[in-house]
Formats: C-alpha cells, structure tokens, sequence
C-alpha cells in the first residue's frame, strides 16, 4: 500500500487527490537523496545512515511512484482537451525520468556498499550520478510548477485586419506547422529507433515482445540480488511503466509490430524523414487545407481562430517532444550495466526505445491528423482544425 501516514499529512491542505500524491513522491525522492545535494527542511528527514535505510526508503518510495503512475494515467485516460492531454503525457515523461535518475544514485549506492565507502553522516561517496537540477525540473512538472500547456506562438498574435492576409497567413501556417512536426518526429523517433537498428532479427522480436508485459521477474533473474541492488532494477521497472501508460499497454504492443516495419526500412537505407512524410501524409494535407483556405467564404474571426490554434497544436507537440528527447538521454546510461546487474537490460531498454519511438510518431501522426492514423486518435490535428474552424463541409 501508499503510504497513508505520508499522504495523511499533506490531505489537510491539498484537495486534489492528484497532487496529494505528487507532493509526498516529490517530498520523497528529495528524502532520499537528501544525503546528497538536498536540504529538505522540516519534511526531508535525516540522512539514512546505513544501507538497509537507504533500501527501506527506496521501497517506501516506489510504492509512491506506482500511485503516481496510476494517478497520471487516469487523466490521460480522461483527457480529452489539448492542453490536459498535454500536461498529462509530460508528466510521466518527467516521471519516468526522475526513476532512472533515481535507479541511477541506487546503483551506485550498491556499488558503494560493496567497496565497504557507505559511511554513517558521509557526503562524500561517490554517489553522483542522480542530477539534481534535473530532478527538481521534473519534481515541478510534476507538482505544477511549471507550465507546460499549450501557448499560441507569435503568429498566432499577428494583428490581421483583411481576409486576403488572413488567407495567405493560415496557409504558410498550416504548411509551416505540418512541415515543423513531420520533422521533430523524424529527428525524435531515430533517437529511439536507431538504437534499434542494432539488433538482429530475433533480437528485436523479443524486445517487442516485451513491450507492455510486466518485466519485474525478468528483472528479478539478477546475479547480483541484495536489497540496494533489488531498489535500483525496481525504479528502472517503475520508469518502464510510466513510458508505457504514454500509449497504453495495448497500443505500445500493437504499435510495437508497426516499429519492427519501420527499423527493416532505415537498416535498408531509407531515411526516416521519408518513411513519415509517407505515413503522414502531410503533403497531401496541405494541398487539401490549401484549396478550402482559398475557397473559404469564412469570416476573418474564424480564420484568426484556426490560425490560433494550428500554432497551439505546434506548441503542444514541441513540449512532448522536448521530453521525450530528454528521456532518451537519461536511458542511455543504462545500455553500460552488465548482464549481473541488469538481466535482460538490452531487450528491456529496447522495449522501452520502441515505446518511445511510437509514441513520438504516434503523436506526430495524430497531431497532422493523418490519414494512415489507425493507432491513436485523441486530439483534433491540423486537418480537422483547420475544418471545424473553416465550416468545412
């Protein structure tokens, strides 16, 4: 169970059932590294003196991070605006950062306990692989501290007084945003899929085959089996679900299939720009949006709203991009860690590379409303804004 002492306190004063557990996993991972680089105050606690309350802490906390998991996902699952859609997909990219950060410090904890350097009261070990100033980024995601929903970009403040100008802008618009997302897509998605291109044909089916299935016992076949080193493979495993509730465990293994496709097309050479504008569609798109902009009898309000939120939906998509990116940074540390360690980690990190990699093509897709989209449909993308906005017919 939650930590329902922890909770308890912080119910007095926050309503939001969601932020209630924010705010004690947030409190929580500030506890554990406290030791470290953080002063807590009053909540933080004291500095765990021996490896077992370290390890104690650990799996206090991981309890907390799987509600957090299961609270986030609900409002994605609830989600039907932009922005909360939004809000909801960057906070388990910022969840599952903040797990590997913290599987990270607990490897190297273990590592401290067996060369005998775990001291009572010490700062200075070794342990220096968790990254504050990332983790405080996400801890404020994650509490609502920083904003993260969607903002209209300059254009979209562009005073228009005449149609004609309004034509010509909501068309460069549409074209422009099409072309931005189509990109960051390409760029995103062979971050994670390129790590893929790697693996032999038998390889990568197994890794599909982990996607969405539940990788504790796999990771539970370790040599190396003390409770630190046990801490260590559970928040990489809790990483691994918060990525996966990105698309759902049904539609990371089917789109899992797709990914396969995709890899075979870059190891024979073909560019993934390429594959996607095929996917997407968005040349086509544009030379459709293109012909109802000239053709519209709407009036310039309707034309300034569409030009508004085409540029909101390249906000939104630029910020779920961004943190994918930095996800994939934080996963590429673990590609190192031996098979004692990490049983089963290429195929694991692979299935996660997968996850990801449709996520950010995925999305993309379901941002430009493309007409090859059989995946995932939960916002109103270029297309359909541009249509609803223009009384299209």
């Amino acid at each position: 169970m939650v930590d329902l002492v922890q909770l308890k306190v912080f119910t007095m004063t926050i309503t939001d059932p969601y932020l209630v557990i924010a705010q004690s996993y947030a409190d929580g991972v500030r506890a554990l590294l406290a030791p470290s680089v953080v002063d807590t105050g009053e909540r933080g606690g004291q500095s765990p003196s021996a490896p077992q309350d370290l390890t104690k802490q650990a799996e206090n906390l991981s309890l907390l991070s799987k509600a957090l998991t299961q609270a986030i996902a609900e409002h994605l699952t609830d989600a039907r605006k932009l922005n909360v859609r939004t809000q909801a997909s960057v906070r388990l990219l910022a969840k599952a950062r903040t797990d590997l950060e913290i599987s990270a410090y607990l490897y190297q904890a273990a590592l401290d306990e067996e060369e005998k350097i775990f001291l009572p009261g010490s700062h200075e070990t070794e342990r220096s692989l968790a990254d504050l100033g990332t983790i405080e980024e996400n801890l404020r995601v994650l509490l609502d501290e920083l904003e993260i929903s969607s903002r209209v970009a300059e254009r979209g403040e562009t005073e228009l007084t005449d149609i004609p100008t309004a034509r010509g802008e909501l068309s460069n618009t549409v074209k422009d945003t099409l072309a931005v997302i189509l990109e960051r897509a390409s760029q995103s998605g062979q971050s994670a899929l390129g790590r893929l291109m790697g693996l032999g044909a038998t390889e990568l089916a197994q890794a599909v085959g982990f996607v969405g299935m539940d990788i504790a016992e796999l990771l539970g076949q370790a040599e190396r089996v003390n409770r630190i080193y046990n801490a260590f493979r559970d928040f990489l495993h809790r990483a691994y679900e918060s990525v996966m509730e990105l698309l759902g465990r049904q539609l990371a293994q089917t789109s899992a299939e797709q990914v396969i496709e995709w890899v075979n097309e870059l190891n024979q050479g073909k560019k993934l720009n390429t594959i996607l504008e095929k996917f997407y569609g968005t040349q086509s798109t544009f030379q459709d949006l293109q012909k109802l902009v000239e053709m519209s009898p709407s009036q310039l309000e309707q034309f300034i709203t569409a030009i508004q939120n085409v540029n909101g939906l390249d906000s939104a998509y630029r910020q779920q991009i961004s943190w994918a990116e930095k996800l994939l940074q934080s996963l590429r540390w673990f590609g190192t860690l031996s098979t004692a360690v990490l049983p089963q980690g290429k195929l694991v990190l692979a299935a996660i590379y997968i996850t990801l990699g449709s996520y950010v093509i995925l999305v993309g897709a379901d941002y430009v409303d493309s007409p090859n989209q059989a995946f995932l449909d939960c916002v109103p993308g270029v297309r359909r804004v541009v249509e609803n906005n223009l009384n299209a017919i």
